[in-house]
């Protein structure tokens, strides 16, 4: 597979000695990096993951979780993965999209009708499917679905009560053409900032507004200096917890089983805790941060993000792809 160039990663472990991995070891470190807040769902159940892997067994393999971008940004983080330098990551799929386009379909504002749809495809044939088609292009292996939250948009001075009223505005992005033309298409000028660079980009102005879920606003605490909320429901989360797979398969049978298993438990009790923070979060929302909510028109959203979807469909031969993704919902 041909590789995406490597993006500048400064990370501390890139020369540190790799600890070999195979039968002859009896003790393994393994590393997790993600971009969360320590205390956002996506870190708490990256810790969950690496408190099962340690328990399945029995304190032979460790797993080092590093959080809040300590590694890297999420793109610097998969390039990470695939290139071994660490372990596992909680990635997104437009991020993912970049090695493979079939998995960037999941990101897809409006790609799933709902909570219940999302964890059909996810946890039935299409989501294995996808799993082992991205893992053979990349040799990065899927070992769970992460995510169940919903995404709304939040902004510094404007309210968004319809399309029409994000025209002209710089809403924050990561690198994803596909979601940059989305914003295009809502009349929005899409701007790309790094995660842990959106607060400032908020507070200072270069951006007007940006989309999260509700667990985002609160704990990277970008409802200090953003206090609108549309509720778009534009996204259920999909967060795929990914690894190397050439390293996970140099393990042992008995550890690659644990981390598997693991991996398969970490992803529902993230599901479960994204549903209760998200409930618990709006309330946050309003009883700490003063944050005033709306409810948009979502109509011309909709249709606007139904372009998108087939456009990405057809531009990459993934037409069948996104039927199925749509006939999961009946």
């Amino acid at each position: 597979m041909k590789l995406s160039t490597l993006r500048k990663f400064t990370i501390a472990i890139v020369s540190s000695v790799v600890m070999p991995f195979g039968a002859l070891a009896q003790d393994v470190t393994l590393k997790l990096g993600v971009v969360t807040p320590t205390d956002h769902p996506h870190s708490i159940s990256a810790r969950e993951f690496a408190r099962l892997v340690e328990e399945k067994t029995a304190g032979k393999v460790a797993v080092k979780v590093s959080d809040n971008g300590a590694l890297g940004s999420n793109p610097e983080l998969l390039d990470a993965v695939q290139t071994g330098i660490i372990d596992f990551t909680i990635s997104t799929p437009g991020v993912m999209a970049e090695y493979s386009a079939s998995m960037g379909i999941l990101e897809l504002p409006y790609v799933f009708a709902s909570k219940e749809h999302m964890m059909t495809v996810t946890r039935g044939e299409v989501g294995k499917q996808m799993g082992a088609s991205y893992q053979e292009a990349t040799g990065v292996e899927v070992l769970g679905y992460f995510g169940g939250a919903q995404r709304n948009m939040i902004t510094t001075d404007a309210t968004i009560k319809g399309i029409e009223d994000l025209s002209g505005l710089k809403m924050r992005t990561w690198e994803w053409s596909v979601m940059l033309d989305w914003w295009s298409g809502l009349g929005a000028l899409g701007s790309v900032v790094a995660f842990p660079e959106v607060y400032t980009a908020l507070q200072t102005g270069v951006v007007d507004g940006a989309e999260n879920e509700f667990s985002t606003f609160t704990t990277a605490r970008w409802a200090e200096v953003a206090k609108n909320v549309s509720l778009t429901q534009h996204s259920i989360t999909v967060r795929p917890l990914v690894g190397n797979a050439g390293k996970i398969n140099n393990l042992s049978d008995e550890y690659q089983t644990a981390i598997r298993e693991a991996a398969i438990e970490a992803a529902d009790y993230d599901v479960a805790l994204e549903g209760k923070m998200d409930l618990e979060n709006m309330k946050a929302l309003s009883a700490d941060y003063d944050v005033v909510f709306t409810e948009p028109d979502k109509g011309p959203m909709i249709k606007s993000s139904d372009a998108v979807i087939k456009a990405f469909a057809a531009a990459e031969g993934l037409e069948e792809l996104a039927e199925a993704i749509a006939a999961a919902a009946n």
